[in-house]
Order: structure tokens, then C-alpha cells, then sequence
């Protein structure tokens, strides 16, 4: 007999809400660790943030603490908060350093008077 085609069947790895929550913490810090190893090192001091190898190491030890121990320790939450302030005050710094901040695909403003 077929067994019935449940969540955890059809998805093994989220067999509760914990699992998820876990997967969205590793994906986070994932995402924070990859942005900062891909930014230039000179935006990081254009945008007087702390430096590239500080931000690269802080991300690598807490989402390496997090795949070996459980997110709920210190550590694990020390390392939520960090992707979070990377990813709400740093990465936006460092985007308008870099020239992509909020003005748009590339459209640059205009200093000065308007042409005729």
C-alpha cells in the first residue's frame, strides 16, 4: 500500500516549525555572509562600516555555529541579530557607497539648473 503523500514526506527536512524557522535562519545568514564577500573591499571604508574581513568572519563564525549547534543558543541568536544588522544597516550603506543606493536602476539625479 502507497503511503499517503504528507508534508513531511513531501518535504524531508521541515518535519515541524522548528526545521523551517531553522532553514530561514540558515538561509538568512547565507545570504548576509554571500553579500559580503562579494562587495568590494574599498566600499566597506566609503561607507565607514566595519571592514570586509571583520564582516566576512563574524558571518562565517555564526552561520558556522549555527550549522553545528541548535540556533536557539547564544551563539545562534548572537548570529541572527548579526545577519539582521548586516542586512538592514550595513548592506543598504553600503549599496549608496558603491552608487546603487536608492536612486534606481542607475538613474542619477540631476545636480544643478534644467536645461531649456
Amino acid at each position: 500500500m502507497l503511503a499517503l503523500a504528507t508534508f513531511p514526506t513531501l518535504f524531508p527536512g521541515f518535519t515541524n516549525a522548528l526545521d523551517v524557522i531553522w532553514w530561514v535562519m540558515i538561509g538568512l545568514k547565507l545570504v548576509a555572509l554571500l553579500d559580503a564577500a562579494f562587495r568590494p573591499r574599498a566600499v566597506f571604508v566609503a561607507a565607514d562600516k566595519l571592514t570586509k574581513p571583520g564582516w566576512v568572519l563574524i558571518l562565517v563564525t555564526f552561520t558556522l555555529s549555527q550549522i553545528f549547534q541548535s540556533w536557539l543558543s547564544f551563539f545562534g541568536l548572537i548570529g541572527i541579530a548579526a545577519a539582521g544588522i548586516y542586512l538592514v544597516d550595513a548592506r543598504p550603506a553600503l549599496r549608496a557607497a558603491a552608487g546603487r543606493g536608492r536612486g534606481g536602476w542607475g538613474i542619477r539625479r540631476r545636480r544643478g539648473p534644467r536645461p531649456l
